[in-house]
């Protein structure tokens, strides 16, 4: 007898939440959350289905979550249904990884980022070994973008040097105008020299 399927009772409601979700892969934790199931059931329920790699975790993609949902909803038995998924096997994806930012990203201060993201003011590098490593450090930093990023500016953006209208800039030209002219007049009585164009 095919085993009782635990969350099948709060299948309609599952199917909305995803339905109305606007984030496009789940990950394990949000599988436990969605599904009201443990670590260990979420990971069977993942290895199920089409995934993605990013660096050590698995994402499943918004719209093949639905997919599955749609399936055992429509099945006459569910259970034998998600047995059969379960023997066809899900599989690992490398799908390109441009979709997976989403809008409710979990918080991420500056000081949390991975050590392979290097900043300095106006440049970033990031060094990986794969193309998943890549996408997960790219990940993280959209989520520190997210959570933290008036911080990110603060230390990082290329800060614009004061324009010609600034006190300093005027008393910089001033000295400048101050040592031409010295230099003007101790050269056989020559007249001051026009105004410098600082640099």
């Amino acid at each position: 007898m095919p085993r009782p399927i635990s969350w099948l009772t709060r299948l309609h409601e599952i199917r909305r939440a995803v339905a109305l979700s606007v984030r496009s892969h789940y990950e394990r934790k949000d599988i436990e959350s969605l599904f009201h199931v443990q670590p260990r059931t979420a990971q069977l329920l993942l290895e199920m289905l089409p995934t993605t790699a990013i660096g050590r975790s698995r994402l499943v993609e918004r719209q093949v979550l639905a997919d599955f949902l749609d399936r055992i909803h429509k099945a006459d038995d569910p259970s034998a249904e998600l047995d059969l998924i379960r023997a066809q096997g899900g599989g690992v994806s490398r799908k390109k990884f441009r979709t997976l930012v989403r809008r409710d990203v979990e918080p991420l201060q500056v000081d949390s980022l991975p050590a392979n993201i290097e900043f300095i003011p106006g440049q970033m590098s990031v060094s990986f070994r794969t193309i998943e490593d890549l996408a997960q450090s790219m990940y993280s930093l959209a989520r520190a973008i997210e959570t933290d990023g008036d911080e990110l500016a603060r230390r990082y953006e290329v800060q614009e040097i004061a324009d010609d209208g600034s006190p300093n800039r005027s008393e910089f030209e001033a000295m400048l105008q101050e040592l031409f002219n010295l230099e003007a007049t101790r050269s056989r009585g020559a007249t001051p020299l026009p105004h410098p164009t600082a640099s």
